[in-house]
């Protein structure tokens, strides 16, 4: 099975993954990322940080090629006041 690392990224710095998880294929360490994300910008609203700042997600192989790319931040869903706080009608983007 595939090994993959997932390096977290925000504006000031990047954490890397040194143990990696060893995933079936691409698609499921994008599902991986993707609840890594959605975690990520859980604790940062719980913290009162602003879940509005993009931050990213790098996937790399055990090669250390990056295999995708993940940017994501927390938005209100489509038809929601932008203004107001998250909830749990935000939806990560």
């Amino acid at each position: 099975m595939p090994k993959f690392y997932f390096h977290y990224r925000t504006d000031d710095e990047l954490i890397e993954d040194k143990t990696g998880s060893e995933l079936p294929d691409l698609e499921a360490a994008e599902h991986n990322a993707a609840a890594l994300a959605k975690a990520i910008v859980e604790r940062a609203a719980s913290k009162g940080d602003d879940t509005r700042v993009p931050r990213s997600i790098e996937i790399t192989d055990a090669a250390g090629e990056e295999v995708l790319y993940l940017v994501f931040w927390a938005g209100p869903k489509l038809g929601e006041d932008p203004g107001s706080a998250m909830d749990p009608g935000t939806t990560v983007h």
